[in-house]
C-alpha cells in the first residue's frame, strides 16, 4: 500500500501499527502488503520493477512530436477524491484550474485514490465529468482485490492503465501543459506525460518540504519512497527540468528555487483563486452557526487545519490550558481531521479540558465561512490557504512566525505573530484580544483589507494567466494579448 503526500498536499496521515493501517477518519484496514508470504514479497518487487521499467521505456522510445490541435490541461493532483471535493465544498478550487476560459478542457487526475482511507484501495477506473469543459479521473491503488496478494505489483498495473489513458490525449493533440501537484512522485507521473508528448510541465509548489521534514522526520511519501535522500534526487530532478514552477508564496518560491528551480521559470500565484467565494462575503452577512455546534455566547477561538505534526494541531491544547487560567469560559473549536485526533482528545481529558474543545472534523466551505466570522480570535499554528480565509473573515488572528504567515500577518498591523512554538505568547496574545474589543476590531478589519487586495480573484486570475502565457508557446500554442488562443495558420 502506498500513501499521499503529507501536504496538497501535505503530511503523514495514517500510522501502521501490526499491519493494521490506522486512517484519521478512524477506519482500520489490514495493510495490503502485511499478509503477503515472505516468498511472495521479492517476487512482487522483481515483478513491479520489471513492469515499470518496461513501460517508462516504451513511453520513452514512443516519444513522439505532437501537433497541438486545442488548448488542454491534465492536473495531476492527490489532495482530494471528488466525493470529497463534493463532501467539503471545493468545487471552486478544481474548476478555477481552466484559468478562466484559457483552456478548453481540464482534465483532474487523483492517482492513488484509497491511499487515505477514504474509498477502497482498488476497484474500477473512473472518469466523471464535474462539466463540459471539466473531466475528473480516478485511479485507485490497485487493479482488483486479486492483487491484494501483490499489491506493489497491482499498484504499478493500476499506474499503467492510467498513463496509457492520459497519453491518448496527449497524443491527439488535446493537451497543450501537463501541471503536478508536488515534485515528488506526481512530478515523474506529469514529467513522463509531458516528455511523450513534448509538452511543458509545470509544478505546483504546495510546502516547504524541507521545513516539513525536519518538523515531523517524515519525507513526503513515508511508503512508497522511504527515504528523504530519494525524494531529494527525485525533487531536484523535477523542479530543474519544469518550465514553470508556480508557488502560492514567497516562501515556497524560495524552497523551490533552492532546490534547483531556477528563478526565471518561477511565479507566485496567491491562494485566492482556490477560495471559496463564501470567503469574500462580508463578514456580518454571513450566518452564524454558534448555536448550531453548542457554542452558545462563550469566549470562541478558532482553528482550520489538519490535525498532523507538521500542523503542530497539539500545540492548541497546550495554549487552551495557558488561556482557560484566565479566562475558564473559553471555549476553542478546531476544523479538520488527522492523526493527532486522538492525541488531542486524550491531552485535553488529561488537563481536565472536556467542554472546552470542540474537533469538529472537516466541514463545507459556506460552513467554515460562517464558523471564522463567528469566532473571537483565530489561533493559526500554521496554516495555509486556511490563512486567507481566516483573514477574509474580519476576525483577528493570532500566528506563530513560521513558514510563510508573515506574508500575510503584519505584526500589530493585520494579526499578531508570536515566535514559533511559543504556546504562552500565544495564549497572552489570544487573552489580550478577548479583553479589548476595540483593539481586534480593527486588526481584524485590516486583515481583511490587505486579503482582499493581495487574493481577490481578479488579482490572482491575472497572475495565474500571465504565468500559463509565458509557457503556452511553447507547445506550440499562440495566445492574444488577453490570452485568448489563436488560429495557428497565417490567416490570422
Amino acid at each position: 500500500m502506498v500513501f499521499l503526500p503529507h501536504e496538497r498536499t501535505p503530511h503523514s496521515r495514517f500510522r501502521l501499527s501490526r499491519g493494521v493501517v490506522n486512517y484519521p477518519s478512524g477506519v482500520q484496514r489490514r495493510d495490503s502488503s502485511a499478509g503477503v508470504r515472505t516468498w511472495l514479497a521479492p517476487v512482487d518487487l522483481i515483478m513491479a520493477v520489471v513492469t515499470a521499467g518496461i513501460t517508462v521505456t516504451r513511453m520513452l522510445l514512443l516519444r513522439r512530436s505532437v501537433t497541438v490541435k486545442s488548448q488542454g490541461l491534465v492536473v495531476l493532483d492527490a489532495s482530494y477524491t471528488l466525493d470529497q471535493v463534493h463532501d467539503r465544498e471545493l468545487q471552486w478550487a478544481i474548476t478555477a484550474r481552466d484559468c478562466d476560459g484559457l483552456f478548453d478542457h481540464v482534465w483532474s487526475v487523483h492517482p492513488m485514490v484509497g491511499a487515505d482511507g477514504s474509498a477502497p484501495g482498488d476497484g474500477p477506473f473512473r472518469v466523471r465529468g464535474l462539466s463540459d469543459s471539466h473531466t475528473f479521473i480516478e485511479a485507485h491503488m490497485s487493479v482488483g482485490p486479486r492483487w491484494n496478494r501483490l499489491p506493489i505489483t497491482g499498484f504499478v498495473l493500476s499506474q499503467i492503465r492510467l498513463l496509457k489513458h492520459l497519453r491518448q490525449f496527449v497524443v491527439s493533440g488535446r493537451v497543450s501543459a501537463v501541471r503536478v501537484g508536488d515534485p515528488y512522485y506526481l512530478g515523474l507521473l506529469g514529467y513522463l506525460l509531458a516528455f511523450c508528448g513534448g509538452l511543458p510541465l509545470t509544478v505546483r509548489v504546495a510546502s516547504d518540504y524541507d521545513a516539513a521534514y525536519q518538523k515531523t522526520g517524515l519525507p513526503a511519501y513515508p511508503r512508497l519512497f522511504r527515504s528523504r535522500r530519494i525524494e531529494k534526487r527525485i525533487e531536484r530532478y523535477i523542479l530543474r527540468r519544469a518550465e514553470l514552477i508556480v508557488a502560492p508564496n514567497l516562501a515556497y518560491q524560495s524552497f523551490a528555487i533552492a532546490n534547483g528551480a531556477r528563478p526565471e521559470r518561477c511565479a507566485v500565484v496567491p491562494f485566492g483563486g482556490l477560495l471559496h467565494p463564501a470567503h469574500f462575503d462580508e463578514p456580518s452577512d454571513r450566518h452564524s452557526i454558534r448555536d448550531e455546534v453548542g457554542l452558545d455566547q462563550r469566549p470562541l477561538v478558532v482553528s482550520v487545519m489538519r490535525l498532523e505534526p507538521v500542523k503542530h494541531a497539539v500545540d492548541l491544547v497546550g495554549v487552551l490550558d495557558l488561556v482557560r487560567r484566565d479566562c475558564p469560559n473559553v471555549v476553542f473549536a478546531v476544523v479538520g481531521d488527522g492523526s493527532q485526533r486522538g492525541e488531542m482528545l486524550a491531552r485535553t481529558r488529561e488537563l481536565g479540558l472536556d467542554g472546552s474543545l470542540f474537533l469538529l472534523g472537516n466541514r463545507g466551505q459556506r460552513w467554515i465561512a460562517s464558523l471564522l466570522a463567528d469566532a473571537d480570535v483565530i489561533a493559526a499554528p500554521m496554516m495555509g490557504r486556511a490563512l486567507v480565509e481566516a483573514a477574509l473573515s474580519g476576525t483577528p488572528i493570532v500566528a506563530y512566525d513560521v513558514d510563510w504567515h508573515g506574508e500575510l500577518i503584519d505584526d500589530g498591523e493585520t494579526g499578531v505573530l508570536v515566535p514559533f512554538g511559543d504556546r504562552e505568547a500565544m495564549a497572552r496574545a489570544i487573552l489580550r484580544m478577548l479583553d479589548d474589543p476595540d483593539y481586534v476590531v480593527e486588526l481584524g478589519s485590516q486583515a481583511r483589507r490587505a486579503a482582499m487586495d493581495a487574493m481577490s480573484r481578479e488579482v490572482v486570475s491575472r497572475a495565474e494567466r500571465e504565468a500559463w502565457l509565458r509557457v503556452l508557446p511553447l507547445a506550440g500554442v499562440h495566445v492574444g494579448p488577453r490570452g485568448s488562443r489563436m488560429p495557428d495558420d497565417d490567416t490570422r
